[in-house]
């Protein structure tokens, strides 16, 4: 379920991600995963801060497998508040109100949007991105539907001993 083998390569590629996700006052519960894979970061934050709250996070990935794998370790770790679903996001959003739709490692913010528009049951986008950041928001700027999100927050991070450059990006709908 993940490349990231070593815990050391564990704790730098994902954990950190949640920790920086907690810590950079973005979230606003309840969230959907976009694509939350092994749980990253959805299931991983519920984990290490446990939440509080009859709906804190719908892990949801579209493979049958990855989805299996999030609904065990939700029951194995007591995660309250929290689901899976194997559907993709936009079935769940059509049934299912959030405050945060949360992606990483998905799609650009151009594809996302693409995927979402037409659901009314989210406002918030958060989305974790590493340095192409600017240019995958020019390339949204330029498509179709430029203006219809605008940058909210944002909160960068530095990861690993490489000290990547990460970001977390806030977007609101207008």
């Amino acid at each position: 379920l993940t490349r990231l083998l070593s815990p050391k390569d564990f704790y730098e590629g994902h954990v950190l991600d949640a920790i920086h996700l907690e810590k950079s006052g973005l979230l606003t519960l309840p969230a959907l995963d976009l694509g939350s894979g092994m749980g990253v970061p959805g299931l991983l934050h519920a984990l290490i801060y446990r939440p509080k709250g009859e709906s804190t996070w719908i892990s949801c990935d579209s493979e049958q497998k990855k989805a299996d794998f999030s609904r065990r370790m939700i029951e194995l770790f007591a995660l309250e508040g929290a689901s899976a679903a194997s559907l993709r996001g936009e079935e769940v959003l059509a049934t299912q109100s959030v405050e945060s739709v949360v992606a990483r490692a998905v799609g650009s913010v151009t594809k996302i949007y693409g995927w979402f528009r037409t659901r009314s049951t989210w406002n918030t986008l958060i989305l974790l991105k590493g340095p192409k950041w600017e240019e995958e928001w020019r390339e949204f700027q330029s498509s179709p539907h430029q203006g219809r999100l605008v940058i909210d927050k944002t909160y960068e991070y530095l990861s690993g001993e490489e000290q990547r450059q990460l970001k977390i990006v806030r977007l609101r709908r207008k």
